[in-house]
């Protein structure tokens, strides 16, 4: 799983393959800023019928790091479809 910054400005987590003059993006999740230090996700380009990925041109690709633990585990919750618990405490 990795971050891409894109030269919009958009940020995208999910599975990337490089190639020689492009990349493609699975599983793609845009990072939204949800307010007060949080970030929200929603599909990468939820309107298509990518099913195989999204190629994109390396002109348009700033950057690919590797995201932060916590961010990949989200993710990857989401992508499994089973809800996790949380570990707060639950006031009766």
């Amino acid at each position: 799983m990795k971050l891409v910054r894109l030269s919009s400005g958009e940020e995208v987590i999910g599975k990337v393959v490089e190639n020689e003059d492009s990349i493609t993006i699975t599983d793609g999740y845009s990072l939204i800023p949800a307010g007060e230090g949080k970030i929200g996700f929603m599909p990468f380009m939820a309107y298509t019928k990518a099913k195989d990925g999204i190629t994109i041109d390396n002109k348009f690709v700033l950057f690919i790091v590797d995201p932060v633990d916590q961010i990949v585990d989200q993710v990857r919750e989401m992508d499994s479809g089973i809800q996790v618990a949380s570990n707060k405490i639950v006031g009766i």
